[in-house]
């Protein structure tokens, strides 16, 4: 897998967030900076009197939603103007990132899933009316919901946020069945690997019907081996959410962060950008001098602040701010 680097330069202006939207990249935090790959720089629309240190966007760059990653407040806006103020519950709001993603369906309706009363309750909701989909009653299991994705087709979603004391976890919801059946939101879970007990640090949602995770916990006398695994090796794992088993599970020996994943690889992003090869772990080619932070769980307070970084699966791309101004590393496919 080839791989190129660019610079874009942004001065006089520093990126506060990052979303991918075609060739370009949006601030939408710094009030909508435009960043052409091709050098170009539209001005900011509008100066925000808040916080907001994050944004997340929807495919087609129509709708986007910047928040506080430790804090309450988010805003919705559709083309650049603001729909609605959003809200989640203060219980640990300053320990964990704010759980929120858009995605657009095929019939262009774009869905928001976000946590808008407790942290323990999922939603989804139509981003243009705010007609919430997934209406229920009864309770929600204590789950600190973090870290939304949403799959390249909308099937799935993903939570990677936390239980009590603390223990990293993931769970993935059908989005169509959450829809149809909103209490299916309150009936996660597990992923399964004989008796162990993941702890699952970050996780990404692959292709198809595949959830990539970085874990730790795993039982390696029941992975098939050729040779023997430290007890305490981390684990990186591809799994299939139609079997409800693993493919593959292998030792990785450093922390890999968050995950972007592309076919047969993927990318972590701990300290800085590694190329992973899925069924081996083997990093094939790094980037140690482009700093992309320690983010290795929804849980970040005490943290330094992390860079913006926006990533592109479908596209083969990423971006991050940098002292520089936007880094891309663009990979090419066989």
């Amino acid at each position: 897998m080839k791989a190129e680097h660019l610079v874009i330069p942004t001065a006089p202006y520093t990126p506060e967030s990052l979303c991918w939207s075609g060739d370009a990249l949006i601030d939408w935090v710094s009030g909508g900076i435009r960043y052409g790959l091709d050098g170009s720089v539209a001005d900011p629309s509008i100066r925000y009197g808040y916080r907001f240190d994050a944004a997340v966007s929807s495919q087609d760059g129509r709708y986007a939603a910047i928040y506080e990653k430790l804090g309450t407040k988010a805003i919705l806006l559709r083309d650049g103007k603001q729909v609605r103020e959003l809200n989640r519950s203060y219980y640990h709001a300053d320990a964990y990132e704010y759980p929120i993603a858009l995605h657009t369906l095929p019939n262009g309706r774009t869905l928001l899933a976000h946590c808008p009363e407790e942290y323990c309750r999922l939603e989804i909701e139509d981003a243009e009316t705010g007609e919430r989909l997934t209406r229920r009653g009864g309770d929600s299991p204590d789950v600190f919901h973090s870290r939304l994705q949403f799959s390249r087709d909308g099937r799935y979603l993903l939570s990677a946020g936390w239980l009590w004391h603390p223990v990293d976890v993931a769970y993935v919801f059908d989005v169509t069945r959450a829809i149809e059946q909103p209490e299916s939101l309150d009936r996660p879970q597990d992923l399964e690997l004989g008796e162990s007990f993941l702890e699952v640090h970050t996780a990404a949602l692959g292709t198809r019907d595949t959830l990539v995770v970085w874990c730790s916990g795993v039982d390696w006398e029941a992975v098939p081996s050729k040779k023997e695994q430290p007890e305490d090796a981390g684990g990186f794992g591809v799994y299939s959410l139609t079997e409800r088993r693993f493919l593959s599970m292998v030792p990785v020996e450093e922390p890999l962060g968050a995950l972007m994943v592309m076919e047969n690889h993927a990318v972590g992003f701990f300290e800085h950008p590694k190329l992973i090869e899925l069924t081996t772990g083997r990093v094939v080619r790094s980037w140690p001098g482009l700093a992309t932070g320690k983010q290795g769980s929804s849980i970040i307070r005490g943290l330094p602040p992390q860079p913006p970084l926006a990533m592109d699966p479908t596209g083969c791309r990423f971006a991050v701010g940098t002292d520089k101004g936007i880094e891309v590393v663009r990979f090419t496919v066989p």
